[in-house]
């Protein structure tokens, strides 16, 4: 299971839908690589949340150090003063943006993450900490015997950013957007609605 909605300007996300043809540059590359046919369903570009001991919510490593807590507590302070000022001004911008063209239902506020969950060296935080430093168009892709998380765009090669074999040792359920590895660690993310129709389209099997 996986992640939301991509395509962000700002504080704002729009819901784009994926691109067919990268879809399928996605699909050929693994079915190629695996030699067997690959499933695929677009993730967008997301962030990653982890809850794991020894982790902060971004992932980054708990350590003690004062002078990063004196800095942190600066830039909260800072935020706090200017957060309510900035605010109205940046959304705003968004949304005006690209007057005329504007869908409302085509937005949502926040970035979307892939929710992870389990032991500091399970699957689930290898996969996260893999494709938590890439910045564009993700996408899940599965087999009979694998599961991989691909990055994408058009005109380049897509690239695989994380692979898992065994998949028939997991749980791979798209539709509720979550992934359970046998270790007990999990990946969790919302599937737009347009995605899910395509899953109920090819039996989940897009």
């Amino acid at each position: 299971m996986l992640g939301r909605r991509p395509g962000r300007l700002g504080f704002w996300w729009r819901t784009d839908t994926a691109s067919e043809p990268v879809r399928e540059a996605v699909r050929l590359h693994c079915a190629q690589a695996w030699s067997e046919y690959a499933a695929v369903l677009y993730l967008g570009r997301q962030g990653v949340s982890y809850d794991v001991p020894g982790r902060r919510r971004d992932g980054t490593r708990r350590w003690r150090h004062p002078e990063r807590w004196l800095v942190r507590g600066v830039v909260v302070m800072v935020s706090v003063v200017l957060l309510p000022v900035l605010l109205p001004i940046l959304l705003v911008v968004d949304v005006f943006d690209g007057v005329g063209g504007v869908d409302a239902k085509a937005w949502q506020f926040g970035q979307p993450r892939l929710s992870i969950a389990g032991d500091r060296d399970s699957l689930a935080v290898a996969l996260g900490d893999h494709v938590r430093s890439y910045r564009r168009d993700l996408w899940l892709v599965w087999s009979s015997t694998r599961i991989a998380v691909v990055g994408a765009v058009p005109d380049q090669p897509p690239r695989i950013v994380w692979q898992q074999d065994g998949a028939a040792d997991h749980n791979v359920d798209p539709g509720s957007g979550a992934i359970d590895f046998t270790d007990g660690s999990t990946v969790s993310f919302l599937p737009s609605d347009t995605e899910l129709a395509r899953l109920g389209e090819y039996a989940d099997r897009p």
